[in-house]
């Protein structure tokens, strides 16, 4: 096996010999440049769409106290409400990128967004926690569909001089994406319930699958060979993986289903690595991962969005229960963070060229980084909200950062002629970290408050002590039941909100630290946009 990595001269021989069609990814890209006045329109359907599975996740997080009375929903299931989406999404982005390349990048977004539609406004109908946490599932796996492909319409359609300005836009977009699905929640529980959200996003997705059927262009590479094995196991291997993740915080980390997922998903990623390696051309040339740069970009996404999901999982509800805001004023309150995204989204091809991924990558996490350190140590009421909203522009600044040289080291270290499934790979890095942090964030949320919240439930009967301890929106519901008495319960558990809150905040900084290091230490000092990379 030769060098993963050779220039684009080398690269078309290769091809030449191995039959790879590299005429048609000429032809796909051309059919995006010969229309260049519609690229600005092509790129705001994939940025909507894009915002559109970003924010299904940021936006249920801000209704989540409203659904627990509305829905009488457990912490529990709460966290499954939110994680049902991610763990569907992340199993199946790589077999379903793969098939997108091969069948047409087109039909995959329409469904998908369709699928997507239907499953929102269908948990819009029903009250059973159950049935919601299926519906999200299922519209994961339109968001599957959905998410890579808008990333490689982009790249494939834009010519390469402009290709950077095309992904740091997308870039931004996955991030702002997650506070404008907040900030429309806000609005929409206003004045209607948590359902509001979900028909919302179910018509626009609709109405944006309509769009994609008329702007995006045809695309496919029929020549790509099947990889049925290779989709099974990585399909399966990730769905054990982070259904074992997310049911370590409830179930406990020893619990056999727990470790049944952790061992029996590395168990097949294994076998997924094995098989790969064992193919002339498979799905994903993981020995493209050596590569420093790629091994960068992808451990970048990751420990962003696990430090970012579990920041949307527990700020908004923070926000609400221990500063007593409304739904629309949390959302409000964390808007500043999109005011540091976009201009660190403009400027990232230029600050990327100038500084290279390196620098700009580790600069970027470490401002996150102290973000958290801040919010983790004034997590308390008598935070002033003006200093976190001041904080939160310097924490998206530095998300804007690290972003776009994370996803530029993937795109730009894996195959050119399968662009949706090198996006699939971003995106897999994106929500498995994003699926991890929540786990991780809850199960520090759920240990603290229950150690903190024990002496002030001891004096209770057993039921309501073990009501109390399932989270805040029933401790504070058993507390209204007592009246006088209980004050000191309400008091004790939004402090032991409070505590958890900071305790996993300072995971998340620990986390992008480390992760700032290895940024530093792997990532290419200066951007080579002369280099391809191929199948070998």
């Amino acid at each position: 096996m030769e060098s993963a990595i050779e220039s684009t001269s080398a690269a078309r021989s290769r091809a030449s010999e191995e039959s790879i069609p590299m005429s048609l990814v000429a032809e796909q890209n051309d059919v995006g440049r010969g229309q260049a006045p519609r690229l600005g329109l092509l790129l705001s359907v994939m940025c909507i769409a894009l915002a559109l599975v970003i924010g299904a996740t940021s936006s249920l997080s801000l209704a989540l106290p409203d659904l627990a009375v509305d829905t009488g929903a457990t912490q529990t299931q709460l966290t499954w409400i939110v994680n049902a989406y991610a763990l569907v999404f992340a199993a199946l982005l790589l077999p379903i990128g793969f098939a997108a390349d091969r069948f047409g990048r087109r039909p995959f977004l329409v469904v998908g967004l369709l699928l997507f539609g239907l499953a929102s406004l269908g948990s819009a109908l029903t009250t059973d926690p159950v049935v919601i946490i299926a519906l999200r599932g299922l519209a994961g796996v339109g968001a599957a569909a959905v998410m890579p492909a808008t990333l490689s319409v982009l790249v494939d359609a834009y010519p390469e001089d402009k290709r950077s300005l095309a992904i740091s836009v997308w870039a931004g977009v996955s991030g702002a994406g997650a506070m404008v699905g907040i900030v429309a929640a806000g609005l929409l529980l206003e004045g209607s319930g948590w359902s509001s959200i979900q028909v919302v996003y179910g018509a626009a997705a609709v109405l944006a699958a309509l769009a994609c059927g008329v702007i995006v262009p045809q695309s496919r590479n029929p020549d790509l060979r099947q990889d049925i094995a290779g989709g099974v196991l990585s399909a399966a291997g990730l769905f054990l993986l982070v259904y074992g993740i997310i049911e370590g915080p409830e179930q406990g980390w020893t619990d056999p289903l727990t470790l049944g997922g952790l061992v029996a998903g590395t168990a097949l990623l294994g076998a997924f690595v094995v098989v790969e390696l064992r193919l002339d051309r498979p799905m994903l040339d993981v020995r493209l991962f050596r590569h420093p740069g790629v091994a960068a970009g992808s451990l970048l996404v990751f420990l962003q969005f696990f430090a970012a999901f579990g920041f949307f999982f527990l700020a908004p509800q923070w926000l609400q229960y221990v500063e007593g805001q409304t739904p629309l004023q949390s959302a409000l309150w964390l808007l500043p963070m999109a005011v540091g995204i976009a201009p660190a989204s403009r400027f990232g091809p230029y600050l990327l060229t100038r500084w290279g991924a390196r620098a700009m990558s580790t600069v970027g996490m470490l401002l996150m980084a102290g973000c958290y350190a801040s919010f983790a140590t004034l997590a308390d009421a008598s935070l002033s909200l003006w200093f976190f909203a001041a904080s939160l522009v310097v924490f998206g600044f530095g998300f804007g950062l690290a972003i776009t040289p994370g996803t530029s080291l993937i795109i730009e270290g894996l195959p050119e002629d399968r662009r949706t499934l090198s996006a699939a790979v971003n995106d897999v890095t994106r929500e498995v970290g994003g699926a991890l942090g929540s786990a991780v964030a809850a199960s520090i949320l759920l240990a603290v408050y229950s150690d903190r919240l024990a002496p002030a439930t001891q004096p209770l009967p057993g039921s309501a002590a073990e009501t109390a301890e399932e989270g805040l929106t029933q401790a504070l519901g058993v507390a209204d039941q007592l009246g006088a008495q209980g004050a000191d319960l309400a008091q004790s558990a939004l402090g032991s909100f409070a505590d958890g809150y900071s305790a996993a905040l300072w995971v998340a900084c620990l986390a992008l630290t480390g992760g700032a290091a290895l940024c530093f230490k792997l990532a290419p000092s200066r951007k080579e946009p002369d280099q391809e990379r191929t199948v070998s």
